[in-house]
């Protein structure tokens, strides 16, 4: 079954980071995500067009060029669109953790429950990133590991657009 966390998460105040809880709108939509993979089957992903509606969520824009479309696709090489899980294979420091795999060391402000929500994930690295602008601190993104997701992605981008 699919477990997605709804507790603390973050947000920054111009360039400050504050913790405060989970919105409203993120555990609504957490809710429906958990209600869409349990309709599926157990254990299921995500799919492209429900992680391309949070990045839009999110506050990237449709007029942004490809930024939800990579920023989908960054999500799928991360974690195959798996909200709860973790990594610490490869890492010197922390734990990878949530949709965006967003590590415990590096960004200390996301909080754990916040990283295994997948909407505050999201919100989490759409902030890192600054706005799905700046993708350096991300492996897959370095090593193009990204690219065979990017057609999939572009169509979810383009339906989200078009909603």
């Amino acid at each position: 079954m699919v477990m997605l966390a709804l507790a603390v998460g973050c947000a920054t105040v111009g360039d400050e980071e504050q913790s405060l809880d989970v919105t409203e709108e993120d555990a609504a939509a957490d809710a429906e995500l958990e209600m869409l993979a349990m309709d599926a089957k157990a254990d299921s992903a995500l799919s492209y067009l429900a992680v391309a509606r949070m990045v839009k969520a999110a506050g990237i824009p449709c007029d942004g060029g490809e930024r939800i479309a990579l920023s989908t696709a960054i999500a799928f090489a991360e974690s195959s669109f798996r909200p709860w899980i973790t990594n610490t294979e490869g890492n010197t420091h922390g734990t990878d953790r949530g949709l965006f795999q967003i590590n415990s060391y590096w960004h200390p402000e996301v909080s754990a429950t916040c990283a295994l929500s997948a909407s505050c994930n999201t919100r989490a690295a759409m902030r890192i990133s600054k706005q799905a602008t700046k993708w350096t601190e991300w492996w897959t993104f370095n090593n193009r590991k990204h690219i065979p997701y990017m057609t999939s992605a572009r169509g979810a981008q383009a339906s989200v657009c078009e909603e």
